[in-house]
Formats: structure tokens, sequence, C-alpha cells
């Protein structure tokens, strides 16, 4: 039986409880002490006798309570250890300062190449080459990530001391005990990235659009998202292939599994090919120590976005196909095969039925990627849906910007649905962007969306006087240079770009409000952030 005995933290408790559990004869087989708490485990005693036992301790002075107890505290936090470390997909192995295994749980057993023996108190070496222990205690159980293979699989190693305590001495008391070894599959890094990129968890029903041009579309690729097989997404530029590729993964049995996407006109075939397929170790010269996994091995059990897929190389075309094909491939300067699960959605612009006639795009892996196809509708297709996306827009913007969110005029909506939109949504939302960033005022007319589209903007000398049908043909002053929105947009990130446009607006409406709070007024805002920006930008020192 196990029991817990509460009384006083008294100076010799302990001994009294012992000396009564010896003079009656008693086995103990486990006992913990804390403050106020004695727990005890005495398999001879059995319920008739507990009644007589805690009489006899009670008459202990400063026993308060004798209560039985399913576990004593220890077997409770190693019951618990063990329920979290089976409840963990990716293997933990916690070894001593020696190299023998303390403790593994059911996934580092599972893997292991002896699945069938207790991986406790083994060597590690019998399971894992690489670190060796003498690695592992030359770097205090401390090691720079890096990847290892593991029961013939590749993974992430993460090593975190224990019992180690960084006073600052150099005692050999201070040494770690051991170490925790945790083995992060790929797959599972690729949940991680894909929870840190894409907070939005954008569905269909986020995509802005009731035109029936869009409700068609998104009812097929709500259709198509619940089938496991390749999509190829056409449209042109800035049609949104991207939200839709999110949309279809989060509506696919896939949704919990990772999405990662790679732009493969972004960057040249060599580092192409190492994003997508990783690298082995020793690849190249710069290579990362261990190798590397590639989008593919990070995508596993998820979906891959491939935009621009027209933009592929001959070389990855051909290795793309055997990843359609069998779900197997090399990393680059690697031997060894890997497999993988993963669903694969491409979008372009470009005509790929005509590529693969005339031999610029492999038409055997056109007809893998084609399975399913949906193409998106051009902006100007949809001219019922520009009011939806420019109030989504310019609400956005003005959060961004840091200030009240104005009102878009009547003829400021009429010459947005008349545009032509070359550039359709993308194009949209960099216009307006431009267009609130950079208004004087609270209503958003068709001037200024004009300016904002050719790339200049009015000052607050001749501010924007829009009706709710017409605009006041004011006089206009450019005083900033011509080519001040392209060189925003040249910003390596957006914030970049915010910065610079920002800091302009500010420059050009100091001289009429030159001071934190009149401006701070003039624009809606506190008086402590305009302070703040008008130092960080060295306005009005």
């Amino acid at each position: 039986m196990r029991f817990e005995i509460r009384g006083e933290n008294r100076l010799g408790i302990t001994r009294d409880v012992i000396n009564v559990l010896t003079d009656q004869g008693l086995d103990i087989r486990a006992f913990e002490v804390t403050t106020h708490h004695i727990y005890a485990d005495i398999p001879a005693v059995r319920p008739e006798r507990f009644l007589l036992l805690s009489h006899a301790l009670k008459q202990i002075p400063g026993i308060f309570d004798i209560t039985e107890i399913d576990r004593l505290p220890t077997e409770r936090r190693r019951a618990q250890l063990h329920a979290t470390l089976a409840a963990l997909g990716d293997p933990v192995i916690a070894v001593d300062a020696n190299g023998l295994i303390a403790q593994a749980n059911p996934a580092a057993q599972a893997i292991s190449a002896t699945p069938e023996k207790p991986l406790r108190d083994q060597d590690i070496a019998s399971i894992l080459v690489e670190p060796s222990i003498e690695d592992l205690r030359q770097g205090g159980f401390h090691l720079p990530e890096r990847e290892v293979t593991l029961g013939g699989q590749t993974y992430l190693l993460q090593v975190e001391p224990i019992g180690h305590v960084d006073d600052g001495s150099d005692s050999a008391d201070d040494a770690p005990w051991g170490g925790v070894m945790v083995f992060h599959r790929p797959a599972r890094l690729g949940r991680v990235i894909t929870a840190l990129q894409d907070r939005s968890h954008t569905g269909f029903d986020d995509i802005i659009g009731t035109s029936r041009a869009m409700l068609r579309v998104k009812s097929q690729a709500e259709r198509l998202a619940a089938i496991d097989a390749p999509i190829l997404i056409l449209g042109e530029t800035g049609t949104g292939k991207e939200l839709f590729a999110r949309a279809c993964h989060r509506a696919s049995a896939r949704a919990d599994q990772p999405f990662l996407a790679l732009n493969c006109a972004a960057m040249p075939e060599g580092l192409a090919e190492s994003e997508l397929f990783g690298y082995a170790a020793g690849a190249f010269t710069s290579a990362r120590r261990g190798g590397k996994p590639g989008l593919l091995e990070l995508a596993d059990g998820g979906t891959l976005f491939l935009d621009e897929i027209g933009e592929l190389t001959p070389y990855l075309q051909a290795k793309l196909l055997r990843v359609l094909q069998d779900g197997r491939f090399r990393r680059v300067g690697g031997t060894d095969e890997i497999t993988v699960d993963v669903r694969i959605i491409s979008a372009t612009n470009r005509d790929l039925e005509a590529m693969s006639h005339d031999g610029t795009f492999r038409e055997d892996l056109y007809f893998r990627l084609n399975v399913l196809g949906i193409t998106l509708p051009p902006l100007r297709d949809r001219v019922e849906d520009i009011a939806d996306l420019a109030a989504f827009f310019i609400d956005r913007t003005a959060q961004q910007t840091e200030r009240s969110t104005p009102r878009l005029a009547r003829d400021g909506l009429d010459w947005l649905c008349a545009h032509d939109w070359p550039g359709n949504v993308r194009e949209l939302e960099n216009t307006l962007f431009r267009a609130v960033a950079l208004l004087d005022g609270n209503t958003l007319g068709a001037r200024d969306l004009a300016d904002a589209a050719s790339g200049t903007a009015r000052t607050s000398e001749a501010p924007a006087q829009s009706t709710s049908d017409t605009v006041q043909d004011t006089p206009t002053q450019t005083t900033e240079p011509p080519d001040l929105i392209a060189t925003a947009l040249a910003q390596s990130d957006f914030n970049s770009g915010m910065d610079l446009l920002e800091r302009e607006m500010l420059a050009r409406l100091y001289p009429d409000y030159p001071s934190s709070r009149k401006l701070a007024d003039r624009l809606g805002v506190s008086h402590t952030s305009i302070a703040n920006k008008l130092r960080k930008y060295g306005i009005g020192n």
C-alpha cells in the first residue's frame, strides 16, 4: 500500500515515523520526504491493518493526517514524463556522460536499428554514428543543430545538456550529467515553417469576390481541392494564384501538414535545385555540415506550391518529373534515394500547352502537372468585385500607415472600374496603397487614383476635393522626385518601401504643420507615434 503522511516541519519527525514502521516490522519498499509530507510504499500493509498503522502514526507529535494514495510523487512524475515522451512524434533519447542511453521514447525505439531490443542502457554509438560521445562531451552536450541519420532516416538533431548549471566557474561539478537528443523530422520542420509563414489560414471563403466568374472558379477549385492529385493553376500575373493554392491546401486532407512554396523564376538553376531537392554533406564548398533537406522533404505529407513553373529549366523539369512519377529523388551530391509523399500545386501565366508543343516545356511533365486544372479570371472580367477589393485594400493600407481610413468617392470607384488593370489584383493593390499612403484629406477620388497609378501625388497645397460624383480640377504641384514610387517598390522588402513613402509624406506635410502635435492632429494618429517617426527620419531637427 502507498500512503501519504502530513505533519509539521519538525526536526526528527521523519525518524519518529520510521521508528513506528520498524516497531511494527514493516518492510519499506520506497520512502520519500518533502516539507510537511512523507510518502511510503509498504506492500505488507493491507486495508484492515492500515487503520491500526494510521492510529499509531497519529500518536507522533506533529502528525496531522495519513491518507492512502495511488502513486508516490516520483512514480507520478515518471509516468507523466513517459506519457509526454510517448506523445512526441519525434524520437527523443537521453544519454549519460558515458554515452549510455538512460531514456528513449517509443518513437526512438521504433526507428532504431534494433526495435525488438530496449534501447535503455545501450551505448548511443550502437545506433548513431555521429556525433560521437566525445563530440558531445567536448561541446558540453550542447551542439549546433546538424543533420544525422538514425535508423536509416534523416533527421535534424538538437542536443541540450542535462544537469549543467553555468555559474561562471570552471568547477568539475558544473559539467553536465548527460544530454537530451531530439531528432526532428524534416516534415515537422516544414509544419513549423508553414505555421510561421502562413498565419492567415486562407480558405476559399476568405478570397474576395462574389462575381459570377469568381463564384464559378471558387466552386470548381473547392471540388478539385478534395481530390489528392496535382493541380495546375493558370492565370495572368496578379490574379491570386498563390492565394488559390493555399486555399486548395486548406480544403484538402493535407490541411494539417506543411504548405511550402517556391518561385521557380526567382533564382538560378543551381540554387533552385538545392532549394527544391536539398543537398548532401560535402556537396559543395559552402554546404552546411551534414547537408540540408530541400522543400520536397520539408513538405513531406503536405503540399508544395511551385509558382512560375513555366520558368523551370529542362534539367529541373526532368528531376521534378521523377518525383511526380514515383515520389523519389536524390539530393544534390547525394547517392541515397529519398521517398516523399507530396502534392504538387503549380501555377503559371504562360501557355504551357503551347510550350509543350514547341519543345520548351516537357510534354510528359505538363500532363503530370495538369491532372486537375483551374483558370483564374482576370480582374477586367470581374469588375463587380473591384468595390469589395478596393474597400479591403484601403482599410488595410490605412492600418499599415497608421491613419484613418479614407472614404472612396463615387468618381474614384468609377475610375477603378473603368481602368484596364493589366496587372490585375496586384496592380490594384499597389495603386491603392500608393494613393492612400500619400493622400491629403479623407476622401479618395479619381484624381488621387490617377496620380497614384502614374506614380505622382499632389501636395498639401492642392488637396483633393472630391465629391460623390465629381472631382474639382485643382492644379497640382509635384515636389517629389518622379521616380519616388518606383524607388519604393524597388526596395528589398515591404518595410523599406514603407519607410521611404512614410518619410516623404511626413517631410511634405511638416512645413505646414511644424510640430509633432499639429502633424499628429492632421494625420489622426497619436502624438507619440509622430514624434518617434520625426525623430527616426530626422525631420524638423
